[in-house]
Order: structure tokens, then sequence, then C-alpha cells
């Protein structure tokens, strides 16, 4: 008889208890990259006046070079000259340059999504910043700011 406390080495139950603890911890670093398309958590947001913004729905993503940064985080309509004003959230370790565009493509299976081109501008768009398109008129400031 084995003393209380004592029990053989190698128990069956904890090792396959830790195999599936291990299994669910790799699952969600699985997930998290796939969200996020990078694994990374941070970001802020930026606007975007477009002329339209046909085809693009919250939760769309943002590409630079083809490499997902972001997602449209709102979409509403400017009442004065029916333009889209685009809100997107994008990586915090990118800053795009000032004179950046942006254009709405798809991939050959129909998935839209927002391409931003980056400028050469020395200066950046600030988190929070408008893009600005050329030829777009300039938002007006929020209402109470």
């Amino acid at each position: 008889m084995m003393p209380q406390g004592l029990r053989p080495a190698g128990n069956l139950f904890e090792t396959i208890v830790s195999a599936l603890v291990i299994l669910v911890a790799l699952a969600f670093l699985v997930f998290v990259y796939k969200q996020t398309g990078t694994g990374h958590f941070g970001s802020y947001s930026l606007t975007l006046r477009m002329p339209s913004a046909a085809g693009l729905d919250v939760g769309k993503d943002v590409r630079v070079g083809g490499v997902k940064v972001g997602s449209i985080s709102h979409l509403s309509l400017d009442r004065k000259d029916f333009s889209a004003i685009v809100q997107f959230d994008m990586r915090d370790d990118l800053l795009l340059p000032a004179d950046s565009t942006a254009a709405i493509t798809s991939t050959p299976l129909g998935d839209v999504y927002l391409v931003i081109n980056p400028g050469h501008a020395v200066r950046k768009v600030s988190p929070g910043g408008v893009l600005m398109q050329p030829g777009a008129r300039r938002l007006a400031p929020a209402a109470g700011t």
C-alpha cells in the first residue's frame, strides 16, 4: 500500500490534460493571428473621404502592399456633398505619409477591400487624422470640438 499523498509518476490523466491545455493555447495563438492578420494588437483610427464607398462594409480589410494592416470601423455619408466618410483602424506601428492615397479594389473572387497607396511625403498622417484624397474637400470639425 502506498502512503497518502504519493502517487505513481506519469499519471496518464495528467498527461492528457496537459496536452489539451497546450493545444488550446496554440489554437488561441492561431486564432489571434488570423483575426488580426499579423498578430499585432495596437491600432489607431484614421478618416478618409471618398466619392463612393461602394462595396466596403465595416470589418473589411485595409491593405498596404497586399498586406492587411487594418480594417474598416465606420462608414457614413456627408450630407452636404454626399461623399463617403470612411473610418478605419490601422496598426499603430505604421504611420502613413501625408500624400498617401486610397482606392477600393477586390480579389479575383470578389472580396472587396480598401488599398492604401503610400506616398513619399516626409510629413505623416497622425493618429486620428484625415487621409486626404486628391481633390477631396476637407472634413469640417465635428460638432463640439
